[in-house]
């Protein structure tokens, strides 16, 4: 064993097996089936070189609908960065972190992990895979609301811990319309200085705005035959004449529906709790965190940006504001559907 191979060893002393022992042992196997390989030849595509020139393919394509919705996600995490690090740090130091801070956290960290990696999808064009991740993180940012509408409910979000208490926590805490319901009077209680009737109208309408997509997603999710072709063939603005399917990774507008259902979950985020973390009391606790103090630049971007940001959903989804920034998609090369008989 050389020295650099001995350096390499892992923790119980073993040498570590190397992509380049994993190409020797391959061309091997093949040599013994009969096929003689050079130095650097291989059977079938090379996935390195293929990503290689699909990710430098993909960031020539000039998607302006694109750009601007990955700008838009990019301020919503930022925003859920910023909220993050004032719950963490905004507590009173010598306070242990309790099962809602722990909570908050916790779920912040999965949501900002997630629509991190939706972005990167988005723009290696992996729509598809992107819109799976969608319909998991959209069920985190509405635990996580909630959680912030009802500070108990963390007490047993934390019990799940393992994959049998996830499980658990899942069907006795969400399934079946369970979330649904929270989430609907975390509304029901934002619009408690309306009249009745509107106060109903209004909640039933922003507690299903997100969910509207949900079939979308789930055709995304769960095997279709729908779901596999536009893997393979994405919805664009305008389709070229080039042989690559969207399998490798095609960057296209449909991307832009796909964020737009993003920005519709973390619209309650935005409103719901808008005092949140500031000065945030729970039944019984003695010591809330911290109040809003205007010379912290991470509390302006909270308290402010929030507000900033819900209007600006609000308006992108205005009627008159669509042709904007909303793409028309070419249908042309998919054949038009026969009238139902």
């Amino acid at each position: 064993m050389s020295n650099n191979e001995s350096s390499a060893s892992d923790y119980r002393g073993r040498a570590i097996f190397r992509r380049s022992d994993l190409e020797r042992h391959l061309k091997a196997r093949w040599n013994e089936k009969g096929e003689k390989l050079g130095d650097n030849e291989r059977l079938g595509v090379s996935i390195a070189e293929l990503v290689s020139h699909s990710l430098s393919r993909n960031s020539a394509i000039d998607l302006p609908y694109v750009d601007l919705w990955v700008a838009i996600l990019d301020e919503c995490i930022s925003w859920l960065i910023s909220l993050d690090a004032v719950v963490h740090s905004g507590r009173l130091q010598h306070r242990k972190m309790e099962n809602f801070e722990r909570s908050i956290v916790v779920l912040l960290s999965k949501i900002v992990s997630d629509l991190t990696a939706i972005r990167h999808l988005v723009l290696a064009g992996f729509d598809g895979a992107a819109r799976t991740i969608v319909r998991s993180v959209a069920e985190y940012m509405e635990v996580l609301v909630a959680v912030v509408h009802q500070p108990t409910f963390a007490d047993e979000f934390v019990k799940s811990d393992t994959p049998e208490a996830s499980h658990l926590f899942w069907q006795t805490h969400l399934r079946g319309g369970k979330l649904r319901r929270r989430i609907t009077a975390a509304w029901a209680d934002f619009f408690t200085t309306n009249a009745a009737h509107e106060r109903s109208t209004a909640t039933e309408t922003f507690a299903n705005w997100g969910r509207g997509s949900n079939a979308l997603l789930s055709g995304s999710t769960h095997p279709s035959f729908g779901g596999g072709l536009l893997a393979a063939i994405p919805l664009k603005g305008k389709y070229e004449d080039e042989n690559w399917l969207g399998t490798w990774g095609d960057k296209a507008d449909f991307s832009v529906n796909t964020i737009y259902i993003i920005t519709q979950f973390i619209f309650p985020v935005l409103i719901l709790g808008s005092n949140f973390p500031f000065g945030f009391v729970r039944e019984g606790d003695t010591e809330p965190f911290r109040a809003y103090d205007r010379n912290q630049e991470l509390h302006r971007h909270v308290r402010t940006g929030r507000d900033i940001l819900a209007s600006l959903i609000i308006s992108l989804c205005q009627e008159i504001n669509r042709p904007f920034v909303f793409p028309e998609f070419d249908m042309s090369i998919w054949p038009e559907q026969p009238e139902p008989a």
